[in-house]
């Protein structure tokens, strides 16, 4: 059975990607599912900081020849590895297309060691972010409320279908209510379909949550520090439509 890898990505950033697919790994890895994470933001990488690590290897060495992809992975706990980025490094952040196919190309081998592969994509409808949708098998399309969240959620939806002829994209809908979170999702729901006649299924509606956002600030994973609030039984349902 081919591992399943899953593309995060967001139209606009801020909407707290990166947080969301490192709690998702905390989960499954404490599920007992291997888990690797690649940051795949080329140009700003911050995987490692929200994780409070120093990794001393990472993709810009995979990038320079110095080392293959299966040896930049760091252990950041027990079933849960990570593919670190290097924030404003030059050779990562204009990396030419071929490099970016051939880490592709060697995440796909490694992926056989894993359960479930998922790429932090940088925000933002570039290139780079196109092409890793299309690689993921599926994208899980993170928003919020806000409107043009909303609006570049459409546009990365937009894109994929109009540029790369590729309709994987799920929605997740951060810091909303229950209420919020569903007209949220019918209105992207509705434009697509509409527009591209393209279905966009709901994976989950994730409230916002004070624990949640400071464990964000401290550095520190809210499904480790604050395993009962409320956001973290959430993910551990979103969690298990992954896998």
């Amino acid at each position: 059975m081919t591992t399943p890898i899953y593309t995060v990505a967001s139209g606009k950033g801020g909407v707290g990607k990166t947080s969301l697919v490192i709690n998702l790994c905390h989960i499954l890895a404490a599920e007992g599912k291997k888990v690797l994470l690649l940051d795949a933001d080329f140009g700003l990488a911050n995987a490692d900081v929200q994780l409070a690590l120093a990794p001393e290897v990472d993709l810009a060495q995979v990038i320079s020849g110095k080392i293959g992809l299966g040896k930049a992975v760091t252990t950041v706990t027990k079933n849960f590895d990570l593919i670190a980025g290097r924030s404003g490094n030059n050779e990562l952040a204009f990396m030419a297309g071929l490099e970016q196919q051939e880490i592709l190309t060697q995440l796909r081998a490694l992926s056989v060691n894993y359960d479930v592969v998922f790429l932090d994509a940088a925000a933002g409808l570039d290139a780079t972010t196109l092409a890793l949708c299309t690689a993921g098998d599926k994208t899980l399309l993170i928003t919020t409320p806000d409107p043009s969240s909303i609006t570049d959620a459409y546009a990365v939806v937009k894109l994929l279908k109009q540029r790369q002829g590729v309709e994987n994209c799920a929605l997740v809908i951060n810091q909303a209510s229950k209420n919020e979170g569903a007209r949220v999702a019918e209105k992207v729901q509705a434009a697509c379909k509409n527009f591209l006649d393209v279905d966009v299924p709901l994976l989950a509606v994730l409230p916002a949550d004070k624990q949640y956002a400071m464990a964000v600030k401290l550095q520190s994973v809210a499904a480790v520090a604050f395993p009962a609030c409320d956001v973290v039984g959430d993910l551990k349902v979103l969690a298990g439509k992954l896998v």
